[in-house]
């Protein structure tokens, strides 16, 4: 009993800071008839005052931005209001679990834009970027309005203007217009479709319906239609409308059909891939998109070299499935001249082949195995010669295949002198 009420005592007095914290503002659905009847959207803070830390000097923030003149009604939403997830799906359109966050609703309660956690904390930078997008909204609703009152492809452009308006990340959280645009123009003649109708999700969703061969087809393996999967692609990116990560995210669904289609066919050709991945890091090299094409463009070109500087190797990232050749510096290994045993030693069940050892000093080939280069084996002999700089940078070179890995193979190196 005594243990019970101890633990019960600690996490009262854990909540308590976040009890104590509060802002004065209404809840959501007070927050929306306020900014219905003057005209101004609505900035809800969404928050958690158990357990978002420092919630009271948030709160302090807050009231803060109410009284620096912002032309917007604030609103708060927290579960400990009594607003469940049912009337949070009514009065908020947007998942979120990163909190505190901050939504930007237009008078009428249509979604504008939402404001990660690092946003809703520095109120000087919210302010910032709510001033910036405050005054689309009578355009944004104008705009709304006529794509709801509307049909065909004259609905699907009043919707794209409309989320022309926004940031491209918050135009895809606007769901009520987006539903208009792939309704009224499930051709995608205005080009809204692929820019807004379909979020990245959504793309591989319909890619995978066309792989299949239709709504009900059942095309599976090597017989699935890569070429109308292609096809439907390449038309999106054609669309003159396709920026910056949109377009990455249109390249990257490219990629990934025609990487299915060399895995499913005899030549093997990496041609496609690489030329497309090439292009998503063309975009913009430092995007998250950017940098993960580059690392793939690394993993499937077969000029590329696997760099292993480490005391282990993983071909789960760079030889799934084909072979590659294998840098790895062992310098730090090689203390004298003399003969080495070289060692690959697995700690999975893939089926890992390695055969054309080599041992260079600074990028030249000094020795090699008296074994076949094409034979497949983990432990090789090699030679350090006489005269080797003390300071060398000394490699072993190989080739090497995961085969039948389901993550690939990963195991230790070893470089011992005999």
């Amino acid at each position: 009993m005594k243990t019970s009420f101890l633990t019960l005592s600690f996490l009262l007095g854990f909540a308590l800071p976040g009890l104590s914290a509060t802002v004065p503002f209404p809840e959501v659905p007070a927050a929306l008839q306020q900014a219905k009847e003057q005209g101004k959207p609505a900035l809800i803070l969404w928050y958690g005052s158990d357990w978002v830390p420092q919630v009271d000097k948030l709160c302090n923030d807050w009231k803060a931005l109410s009284s620096s003149g912002m032309p917007v009604v604030l609103g708060q939403f927290d579960e400990k209001t009594g607003l469940d997830g049912e009337v949070r799906k009514k009065t908020l359109p947007l998942e979120r679990y990163n909190i505190p966050t901050a939504v930007l609703l237009a008078p009428d309660g249509s979604f504008m834009a939402t404001f990660p956690p690092e946003v809703t904390r520095d109120t000087a930078t919210l302010k910032r970027q709510v001033l910036s997008i405050i005054p689309s909204a009578p355009e944004f609703m104008k705009l709304s309005a006529k794509a709801r009152s509307s049909s065909g492809v004259a609905a699907a452009t009043a919707a794209g203007q409309a989320l022309d308006l926004l940031r491209v990340s918050d135009a895809l959280h606007c769901n009520d217009l987006r539903k208009i645009i792939n309704k009224q123009d499930p051709n995608d003649t205005t080009g809204y479709r692929s820019l807004y109708g379909m979020e990245h999700l959504d793309m591989y969703g319909e890619m995978d319906i066309i792989l299949k061969g239709g709504p009900d087809g059942k095309l599976k393996g090597k017989d699935r239609d890569f070429d109308a999967a292609e096809a439907f692609m390449r038309k999106a990116l054609k669309n003159g409308k396709l920026k910056g990560e949109r377009r990455q995210q249109w390249l990257a669904g490219l990629y990934y059909v025609q990487r299915l289609k060399m895995e499913n066919s005899a030549k093997k050709d990496r041609s496609a891939m690489l030329a497309t991945l090439k292009q998503i890091v063309d975009v913009d090299p430092n995007s998250e998109y950017g940098k993960g094409a580059a690392k793939f463009y690394h993993y499937w070109d077969p000029a590329s070299v696997h760099v292993i500087t480490r005391g282990y190797f993983d071909t789960g990232e760079q030889t799934l499935g084909f072979e590659k050749d294998w840098h790895v510096d062992v310098s730090s290994s090689v203390t004298t001249p003399g003969t080495y045993l070289f060692s690959l030693k697995q700690m999975d069940g893939g089926k890992l082949i390695s055969r054309n050892y080599r041992l260079a000093v600074n990028g030249k080939v000094v020795s090699t195995p008296s074994i076949d280069p094409k034979t497949d084996t983990k432990v090789v002999e090699l030679t350090v010669p006489e005269g080797t700089p003390a300071n060398a940078k000394i490699e072993v070179w190989l080739t090497a295949e995961c085969r039948d890995g389901w993550m690939g193979c990963c195991g230790f190196i070893e470089m011992k002198k005999k």
